[in-house]
Parts: C-alpha cells; structure tokens; sequence
C-alpha cells in the first residue's frame, strides 16, 4: 500500500511538472520556465452570458480559451462583489479578509466590526504578494474595491503596476459615478489619482494599459501576473453601438421566453439533469405581457446592451491574446476566465431622475453608449441566471455559480468538469501552478480554499473530499456546502430567512427541500455552519435588513441632501410669503 501511494505521488509530481514546465519532465523552474498567468475578472456575469455556456453575446476569443482548456460549471462565488474580490485575491474567507459585505450595504454601526470594514486587511496577502516570491512581475487594470486608501490600493498590496477604479462601479466613458451616494468616481494609476484617456471606454483602457504595463517592463525575463477586472457587465451597462445593434431583436420575446431557452439549453449542454425542474417565477415580478410597448423596447434593449458590453469585452481580451501572440508570450500564459457574483438584479429606477441630472440617459440611439443608463433589473436578471434560481445578494444558486475557464500551458484540452469549486480555490491553485505552496505562509490567516491542480490532471479527484464542507455568508444570506448537498438561508425582500436542505446533483433549481426528509443531514449541516460562522466571525444582521434595501435608503438621504438647499430655499420663500402677507393684511387692518 505504501508503496502504490509513493508511486501515485511520483505520477502527480511528472503531471504537475508538465504545468509549470512547458516540455513534460522538465525540472529547470528559472524564471523563463515558471507560466505567465492572466486573471480576467468579469463583473455580475452568470454561468450561461457566455458564449461557449450556451449565451447569446458572442464572446469568440472567450470559446476558444474554453475549448483549449477546461471549463467548470459547478464554480461558486459570493453574491456579492467585494467580498468575492477579496476570496479571489487571497484564498481566504471574505470575512477573515476584513470584506465580509459591502459597506454600502451595512448600518453603520456594522462597519467598525471585525471583518466587516470593507476594507482589505493585513491577516492576508494577495496573489500579487505571493508571486513577488516567485520573482513574477504583477500588474492589475479595472475594478480593485478593496478600498481606496494609500495602504489599501493594489500598488501596496503587491502590484507593480496598476490602473484601477477604486469604487463598486462608474460610467464606462467618464467618471460619472452611479449611485447617488458616489456621484463621481475615481481611478488610481501606480496609487496616485489620474484622470481618465479622453478615448476611455473600460474594457479598452484596461487592455491599453496592461500593453503598457508589458511594452514598459524592464524585467522581460520573469514570468507575468496580469489582473484584468472588467467593468464589463456592471450597471451602468453601456457599449459601443457596433456592438450591440445585432442584439436588438433576440431579446424582444421577453423574461419568460430567454429564461426558458437557458433552462433547454442548460440540459442540452450537460449543465443540469434532463429530468431537472423548472423552477416558478417570484411572484412579485412584472409580468411581460402587460408591459407597454415603450416599457418592452426599453428592457429588451439594456438586455441587447448587455450582450454587446461582453461582446466588447471579448473583443478587447482578444486584442490582448494577439498581443502576446506576437511577442512569444501566449504559449507560456495560463489564462483564467470567472466572475464575481451572478447577475445583479437590483432596480435602478428609482434612481433614474438622479442619473438623468447627472449626465446619464436613456435612450440608446441617441449617442451610442457614452451616457447611456442600462440596466437589466430583476425580471431579466431571473432570466440570466436560468436555470438556477435567484441572483446576485441571493445565495440561491443563480447568485452564487459562475462560469470558470482554465486555459493554455499543458492545462488539458476540451474538457468540461461539473466537480464542486469555491472562489477560495482560485489563488491556492495559482500558486501551485507557479511552484508556491497553496497554504498561507507563517503569520497570515490560512487560505482556507484548495488548490485544483490535481482535479485539472484527474477529474476522478474531486477538489473537496468527502465530507469536506464549505461555508459562505454575505449581505444576511448563507449557504453551506458538503458531498453535493446545499442548506440555503435567503434574505429578503426575495428570500423567506428559513433555512432549505436541497440536493444539488438532481435539483440544481433548489425547487425541492429536503430537511424534513433527511432531518439528519440537515441538522448535521447546519452543525457544521455554525463551526463556519464561528470561526470567521459571522454577524447577525438587525430584524428586517437587506442590503438592497440598505442601499436604496441611503441613496434616498443622499438625493434628500443634495436637494436639501432647494428645499430650504422653498419653505423659507414659503415662510417668507405668509410673513409679507401677514404684515400687509396689518398694515390694511390699522388704515381701516
């Protein structure tokens, strides 16, 4: 027996060698042989936007990453961004890293807790940090919001060189902010804060810039770690009008029929059972037949927006993938393709008047993409995430799984795997891939993710064991995953608070609950949960809280302050006219 497991490592160490070795066998690791690696970032994308996941935004240079590589389908993020930002870049707990939830979304006696500052702490070091090990040079370009404090920014967290917006998100053309709240929004270059190229558009700019990075670079011999995190397709969606005028029409069937088509095709790709169940729609949500036809045009065109921001995309990654074509870069680049959170489905509406008042529009055609306030909302974001249910602040399933893409430098071709994986997982398989060891060096929090490195050479080995769970919270709503099962717990306005017990491998749509049939499990779980919690400092948050719900309240008190002098200057004239009309009925009383 001794002797089979010796040889299983021997075989897993020539597997592993040809990784980070471009020829098999291979044992020089100097600096020219370690693989250059390219994290790209998609933001609020589920498992089926992309084309190679049965999307339809046409993503080619996307597909042909995916079909030169592996591609997961069982990959789970938090629902919301920051705290999956922080996973990525560490490997550790959203919590543990101090960015447990958005402070956007916090009471304000919540932000001073620990773990809860939103702000990326010292008990964890980047990817970045740890490649610097390993003599890579790191750049990063597009969305950090880890904060934007002097010791926070990416150029002191391990990156050479960085261009990055410091916020949750902004005009893709200028820096017009999108929040009430953040009315203007604010890019850092190398840690010092830039105005933007006059020809800025997000996904272009974070592509020039990285070339720069590259084109710049003294140090051509070391290996390359380049952070790409696209804006791309975060509100305000907005695209240039060459790539979105082929979408106008694909979208005007409505939420129900996209969401339908995703489900078909979801089965037809191997992503769900054939026998899965179609899950009901939120009562709550707008019916699409009783639209009008201006409400129609206006929904089916921020979705046709959406598909051409990642067409966008894909074509700017694909001018990158040239670039490094040319240089003899690109067959020693290991390229990994994920999102952040599933798809957002918060209604902007609200917020429309403050947009409009503040340089934003409605109407596509009126000037391409510069200006424009797209946004898909809840109705077709339930649509996007099909055939899951929920979507991004929801630990339903539709918030949580998204698309994963390894690809390049001996990772095994065509292949698709559906093994579970966590956003933990990304940076510990990283580091393997560049000769570190997965776990935390002495002093920081532990990487709590796994490294997926022996799941990419035998998909018979599963990345979590048997028995093996992991846990997640954020925004109030938690999750626990073990051997394929899930207990959910869904925060309102959406979500009931109760915890569900479902087995994701026959109900991935999490339609029916188990826990009073397996009362065992169920408890077992919620056990296990509990330890989770524990150990990384989960807080309850007050009776009736959602972060939505959060967010829209402080953005109402942010547009109350900016019309407060308005409304001053109103009820003084109010005040003013009665105190006129008082002294001169006075006045005609005492001639009288």
């Amino acid at each position: 027996m001794k002797n089979v497991q010796i040889k299983t490592k021997i075989v897993y160490w020539l597997l592993f060698s040809s990784l980070i070795n471009p020829v098999l066998g291979q044992t020089d690791t100097t600096k020219k042989s370690k693989p250059n690696v390219v994290l790209i970032l998609i933001d609020d994308s589920g498992l089926m936007d992309l084309g190679v996941y049965g999307g339809e935004a046409r993503t080619p240079n996307i597909d042909k990453l995916a079909n030169n590589g592996m591609m997961f389908t069982n990959m789970h993020a938090s629902p919301v961004c920051a705290p999956s930002r922080a996973m990525l870049m560490t490997g550790t707990d959203s919590h543990l890293c101090g960015v447990a939830n958005l402070p956007e979304f916090l009471p304000q006696e919540y932000q001073t807790k620990p773990g809860y500052a939103g702000v990326l702490n010292d008990r964890v070091q980047t990817i970045a940090t740890r490649l610097k090990e390993a003599d890579y040079n790191t750049y990063m370009t597009g969305k950090w919001h880890l904060k934007k404090k002097e010791k926070t920014l990416p150029s002191s967290r391990g990156f050479d060189r960085s261009f990055i917006l410091g916020g949750s998100g902004a005009s893709n053309y200028d820096n017009h902010g999108y929040l009430p709240m953040k009315p203007m929004a604010h890019w850092y270059a190398d840690g010092k804060e830039v105005e933007l190229p006059e020809d800025f558009y997000s996904s272009k700019t974070y592509i020039d810039k990285t070339i720069e990075f590259h084109e710049a670079e003294q140090k051509k011999d070391n290996p390359f770690f380049a952070y790409i995190a696209f804006q791309a397709i975060h509100a305000p969606i907005q695209a240039p009008k060459e790539f979105v005028d082929h979408y106008k029409e694909i979208y005007k069937e409505g939420w129900n029929k996209l969401r339908q088509k995703r489900f078909e095709k979801a089965k037809q790709l191997g992503f769900i059972p054939q026998d899965a169940k179609f899950a009901d729609v939120f009562p709550k949500f707008k019916k699409w037949e009783e639209l009008s036809q201006k409400e129609k045009e206006s929904h089916s065109t921020n979705m046709a927006v959406t598909a051409g921001m990642l067409e966008a995309m894909d074509y700017h990654i694909g001018r990158y993938i040239e670039y490094l074509t040319q240089k003899g870069l690109m067959e020693n680049t290991i390229f990994i393709v994920t999102s952040d959170n599933g798809p957002d489905g918060a209604d902007y509406t609200q917020g429309l008047i403050w947009a409009k008042k503040n340089g934003y529009h409605t109407d596509f055609d009126k000037n391409g993409g510069k200006g424009f306030f797209g946004f898909i909302g809840p109705e077709f974001a339930n649509a996007v995430s099909s055939p899951f249910s929920y979507f991004k602040y929801y630990t339903g399933e539709g918030g949580l799984r998204v698309p994963l893409i390894l690809s390049g430098n001996n990772i095994p071709k065509n292949k698709r795997t559906n093994v579970f994986s966590f956003f933990t997982d990304i940076a510990p398989t990283i580091y393997e891939i560049a000769g570190l060891s997965p776990k935390a060096n002495d002093g920081y929090a532990p990487i709590t993710g796994k490294s997926m490195v022996p799941h990419l050479f035998n998909q018979a080995v599963p990345v979590y064991a048997a028995n093996e769970g992991v846990g997640l919270e954020a925004a109030a709503s938690s999750a626990y995953f073990l051997d394929g099962y899930k207990i959910v717990k869904n925060n309102i306005p959406l979500g009931d608070t109760e915890w569900h017990l479902y087995n994701l491998e026959i109900d991935p749509s999490e339609l029916n609950d188990i826990a009073q049939g397996e009362p065992d499990r169920f408890q077992k779980m919620l056990a296990a949960y509990e330890v989770y919690a524990n150990n990384v400092g989960v807080l309850e948050m007050p009776e009736g809280y959602s972060a939505q719900g959060t967010v829209a309240k402080k953005s109402y008190w942010k547009i109350l302050m900016n019309f407060l002098p308005y409304l001053l200057a109103i009820v003084l004239g109010i005040i003013g006219f009665f105190i006129w009309r008082y002294q001169k009925n006075n006045k005609t009383d005492a001639g009288q």
